[in-house]
């Protein structure tokens, strides 16, 4: 079996071109099982590369006239296999006159054969040593979004469950981009990891994140639809009862939903200088922390509960805040103060003991 590992990415006419947020696409020959749109049974051809989004085929001739998806089943072990759904870019007939060399883009798989992917690509490409499917920072560009709150959570896997979700993040992604998304629950919730595809980017804007340039991201999911709402409602039943409050509330109005802001990732850090534009400690480790303070800028009232939740009630850290990021919070305290004014009540407790 002869393989090598080349970085490239497939744009969705079919052609190759170079780009930062490449994906390790691994030359390697394997049989694989394709059953062509409109077929009933399946053909042998022969996998010449792959990774995280697609592969190249050379299959025997002809192909079909008609639209629709190609379905891969590559070997595994122990009898098993790995099913995917694909989409044929391009095509072109191979000088023996009777092959032809496919590029296919993945687009759907099933939980346990995206985890069997996973393993195949990280054992192709760093040995059988390095086979460990929950990282995929080799293989494809990831994006966490870490989550320490069970209502808000619970609105977000609702929203997946319909097929889609939307983000905000701190660096633009290209549309059609294929992606690993990563909800990471703290406090003892539940996490999951899927694969995703930029459906729309857009630029965008939030109240105290002037400097930022912010994009909002609309995300499809590379599952199929049963399997997506499967999933979700394993973790949903994992979580705590629904609580009632101003935030979780049906009742509650459109501003008071903030689109969450997913973790930066290497890349995205890797974008602002030292000393320069360099992400705060608060937008680099808490994005959560700074996404709640968000809901309630401008109204004193608000402002002051979900401070006071962050800092001495239920979202608050374990063992309290590191000090860099609590004199972050201490900061934005002020700049809300001198903004828009302290309510009646506040006493000085609510900064950590100071004197206001």
């Amino acid at each position: 079996m002869q393989q090598s590992i080349r970085t490239m990415n497939h744009s969705e006419s079919g052609e190759i071109a170079p780009d930062r947020r490449t994906q390790a696409r691994i030359e390697v020959r394997i049989p694989v099982k394709v059953t062509l749109p409109g077929e009933e049974g399946s053909i042998t051809g022969v996998n010449e590369d792959i990774s995280w989004g697609g592969a190249l085929l050379r299959i025997p001739g002809p192909l079909p006239k008609v639209a629709g998806n190609i379905r891969l089943v590559y070997p595994w072990k122990q009898g098993d296999s790995i099913a995917i759904e694909g989409r044929m870019l391009r095509a072109k007939p191979l000088d023996d006159g009777r092959h032809y060399e496919v590029a296919v883009r993945f687009v759907s798989l099933s939980p346990r054969s995206q985890s069997r992917l996973v393993k195949l690509l990280k054992l192709l490409r760093n040995g059988r040593h390095s086979a460990d499917a929950s990282d995929t920072s080799a293989l494809v560009r990831e994006l966490e979004v870490e989550v320490n709150d069970a209502d808000n959570l619970r609105s977000m896997l609702k929203q997946i469950a319909k097929g889609q979700h939307s983000l905000t993040v701190f660096d633009a992604y290209e549309p059609n981009q294929s992606i690993s998304l990563s909800i990471v629950g703290a406090k003892n919730l539940p996490g999951i990891r899927l694969r995703a595809r930029v459906i729309h980017v857009e630029k965008s804007h939030a109240k105290g994140f002037e400097w930022a340039e912010l994009y909002t991201l609309m995300l499809g999911f590379e599952h199929p639809i049963k399997a997506l709402r499967a999933s979700v409602k394993m973790l949903l039943e994992q979580l705590p009862a629904e609580r009632e409050s101003a935030l979780a509330s049906e009742a509650a109005p459109d501003w008071l939903r903030a689109t969450p802001f997913a973790r930066p990732t290497v890349a995205d850090r890797a974008r602002f200088l030292p000393g320069s534009n360099a992400l705060s400690v608060l937008e680099a480790d808490f994005p959560e922390a700074l996404n709640r303070l968000i809901v309630g800028w401008g109204d004193v009232e608000m402002f002051e509960s979900l401070f006071r939740d962050l800092t001495l009630g239920d979202q608050g850290l374990p063992g309290g805040w590191p000090p860099d990021a609590w004199a972050e919070l201490e900061m934005l305290q002020d700049v809300h103060d001198l903004s828009y004014g302290k309510s009646s009540e506040r006493s000085a407790i609510l900064k950590g003991g100071r004197v206001t």
